[in-house]
């Protein structure tokens, strides 16, 4: 196993993917919580 290229590249491929999970998640969070405080006040 000589050629490790392939392996790092499916790695980095799934943590940029795992990070934009996270980021869209946090996002989808934040945009609920607005929405829920939008609602309180009005």
């Amino acid at each position: 196993m000589d050629d490790f290229g392939p392996v790092i590249l499916i790695e980095v491929i799934l943590v940029f993917g795992g990070l934009l999970l996270f980021a869209w998640w946090q996002l989808r969070d934040l945009r609920k919580e607005r929405e829920k405080n939008q609602k309180k006040k009005g």
